[in-house]
């Protein structure tokens, strides 16, 4: 298992901030999240968490935020969602919209 990359956490933390309401642990509990694996698809990428909490509560839900996601040398913004798996953190889905092609390095991006 490996750390979050500065990419993925940015994301995490925005979505988290902005979804607070919903989900009020979940920022609190983003140390205990690790890397089980990365999958790129050409067109973006799915990062496979490891939630070491023993915090589980009734909630299985698709978020995001309303922060724009930019690359330098992509022409399009891209998307970007959480998926929660039983109050747990499943996996963050990162795509492009468009025809570009990212293969899914976390640097040069800005989130605003």
């Amino acid at each position: 298992m490996s750390e979050l990359n500065v990419l993925e956490k940015h994301l995490l933390i925005a979505i988290l901030e902005e979804n607070e309401k919903l989900y009020p642990s979940l920022l609190s509990r983003l140390d205990l999240v690790k890397v089980k694996y990365r999958e790129f698809t050409g067109v973006g990428s799915f990062t496979f968490f490891e939630d070491t909490s023993s915090e589980i509560f009734p909630a299985n839900a698709v978020s995001s935020c309303r922060k724009t996601l930019k690359f330098n040398g992509l022409e399009n913004e891209l998307s970007y969602e959480l998926n929660l798996t039983d109050g747990k953190f499943d996996f963050l889905e990162i795509v492009t919209n468009g025809f570009d092609e990212w293969e899914g390095m976390p640097e040069n991006f800005e989130l605003d």
